[in-house]
């Protein structure tokens, strides 16, 4: 079953030793349980977006510092269970939202947050699933998400946390337009959190004594979170607390009980009152009222179970605590797939290594900004293998550069004792590039050069549907007249994505790069593309077709993979799965 999908939105301006003004320490605590809990829920993107308490104090410098803690401790957690991302995945979903507080409309300017809302909430929708958005500050982004874009309101559950506080007009927006009328999936937390951190008659509590007993001395991250829990409001205060009220919205998510479609039922994260269609508020009723805060007790009442769930996690990290057994598995196909960046148009690299003592990192720069962090690679070039992985952005029309630095050279002294990174292909858009191979064996860079025409993917489009660990990469093209073709992808008999609109011309040689993902099971599959709406208007150039160009399943072409589909009709298509890892060596977006 696929994980929930989770973007955060934090107003994180405040972290131990970099900045000790301006703030609340609270977030970074929350970002580390968050971090620390990803075989739970997939994080799609983490933003920085302002509060009206500290308006242009929050930056994304403040997640990408809490993600380098990360790295070193990704291993460790990585040992425990999948889905825990490498610190470069991370910083490459990191993103940079407003500033500034909405003024009286509750609409803020557009911001690399706010688009990717609406680019991951689409691909949910896609997937036919969900976005969890969990705001832990304002919802400027969120609401300028939604202004932009209020179809993707039904794929959207909205986890804000004192919202009307932090952000009133942009709360506004959202509940005058969507609260309560079925669209939009929220719960409008304004006191259930201080259940998370307060005492009965106290709402601020003095004390870290947990956080000094349980994270202290365990591993970067729980230092990190420690030393956030002293002096809590910087040069404010000297209130040491181990607060972390925003993880409301993570253990809602992580809780045992599994009632995240039903938010009046008990669960970690707090129980919440119905007040409209597909929206929920805090309970207040007086038997859940907790320092002074209605609903707060909802979430007391479990602080022992998930405060000691939280503590096993944190001994994941001392070199004492022994791994789980492994569970047997398929051996990896020996790539890996990645994508880092984000934008419509794709560059996709082909990386390989002679690895020696440790393995090849490197790093990937456009025209001279570098896109995700250090890499690192996998794929032995011996055996023939490949990473993929696919650098996303939005590069204007004209001629470009991307870079590619080999970091770590290391030699022995003999042939055998070489430490090398090859760069085996490069692709833009689909079009691979004259030039787009390298080896690097010494410290250094390759440059590639590539050129944008300001068309889609040269004519063609894009397009990532369903999610998984697999990858089917369709080539499409059309012949299109009074209306351009459109088809749809079942994989075993089961829809995937909706109706498809072809784009490329093969008059011209052009193909849309369609990626199906999926988890499929090892065996034969099938999957088939079905042609929906022919057109002939009597003569040659009037005849709407549908043409599948090629197909590949992780990496492998198929034996049959392509088909010219000049009425309506499917084609079927019939693929394999070995059990190896996915490794798509085609672009996918």
């Amino acid at each position: 079953m696929a994980l929930p999908r989770l973007f955060i939105s934090t107003d994180m301006q405040m972290i131990t030793g970099i900045n000790n003004i301006d703030g609340d320490k609270d977030d970074v605590q929350s970002l580390v349980h968050a971090l620390m809990y990803q075989d739970k829920f997939d994080i799609v993107g983490i933003a920085s977006s302002v509060s009206r308490w500290q308006p242009g104090k929050n930056d994304a410098s403040f997640i990408h510092h809490v993600i380098d803690k990360y790295a070193a401790n990704q291993d460790e957690l990585a040992r425990h269970g999948s889905g825990f991302k490498t610190a470069a995945e991370l910083h490459g979903i990191t993103y940079q939202g407003t500033k500034t507080v909405a003024g009286a409309s509750g609409i803020v300017a557009q911001t690399d947050a706010s688009r990717a809302i609406v680019r991951e909430a689409r691909e949910a929708a896609a997937a036919g699933t969900d976005l969890y958005v969990a705001t832990w500050g304002g919802v400027g982004d969120v609401a300028r998400a939604l202004y932009d874009a209020p179809d993707i309101a039904d794929n959207i559950r909205l986890l804000s946390v004192a919202g009307q506080v932090q952000e009133p007009n942009a709360h506004k927006y959202l509940k005058t337009n969507f609260a309560g009328k079925g669209d939009l999936w929220w719960i409008d937390e304004a006191s259930t959190h201080f259940g998370v951190y307060a005492l009965p008659d106290n709402r601020y509590p003095t004390g870290n004594s947990w956080a000094a007993n349980n994270a202290k001395g365990h591993g970067a991250l729980g230092d990190l979170f420690y030393q956030n829990t002293i002096d809590i409001r910087g040069t404010s205060g000297d209130l040491n607390l181990t607060k972390m009220g925003d993880s409301a919205t993570i253990l809602y998510l992580i809780d045992t009980a599994s009632n995240n479609d039903d938010p009046t039922a008990e669960s970690w994260g707090g129980e919440y009152r119905k007040a409209g269609n597909q929206y929920w508020v805090d309970r207040t009723d007086q038997g859940f009222n907790f320092a002074e805060s209605g609903g707060a007790r909802t979430v007391y009442e479990d602080r022992a179970a998930w405060q000691s769930d939280f503590a096993k996690r944190f001994d994941w990290l001392t070199s004492s605590s022994p791994a789980p057994v492994p569970t047997p598995g398929p051996a990896p196909g020996g790539g890996v797939v990645k994508t880092v960046g984000s934008g419509s148009d794709a560059l996709l690299l082909k990386i390989s290594q002679d690895a020696w003592n440790g393995s090849a990192q490197y790093t990937v720069k456009v025209d001279g900004k570098q896109i995700g962090g250090v890499m690192t690679a996998s794929a032995s070039h011996a055996s023939g293998q490949d990473d993929v992985i696919t650098i996303k952005g939005d590069w204007s029309a004209g001629n470009h550069k991307v870079t590619v630095t080999f970091l770590n050279d290391a030699w022995g002294g003999s042939a055998g004792a070489d430490r090398n990174l090859h760069v085996d292909g490069v692709s833009y858009n689909g079009k691979a590039l004259a030039q787009g191979t390298a080896f690097l064996n010494k410290n250094g860079a390759a440059d590639f050069a590539f050129t944008d025409t300001g068309g889609a993917a040269s004519g063609g489009m894009v397009k990532t549907v369903g999610s998984g660990s697999d990858a089917l990469v369709l080539k499409i093209s059309q012949d299109a007249w009074n209306g351009s073709a459109q088809y749809t992808v079942k994989v075993d008999g089961k829809q995937i994505g909706g109706t498809l609109t072809a784009s490329a011309s093969h008059a011209s040689g052009q193909d849309d790069v369609i990626t199906v993902r999926g988890d499929w099971s090892t065996g034969s599959h099938k999957v088939t593309v079905t042609f929906l709406n022919d057109a002939y208007g009597g003569v040659a150039g009037t005849d709407r077709n549908l043409h599948v160009d090629g197909i590949s399943y992780n990496g492998t072409e198929l034996a049959r993979d392509t088909a010219l589909l000049n009425r309506n009709g499917a084609a079927d298509f019939a693929f394999t799965d070995t059990g190896s890892a996915a490794m798509a060596d085609l672009l996918f977006a």
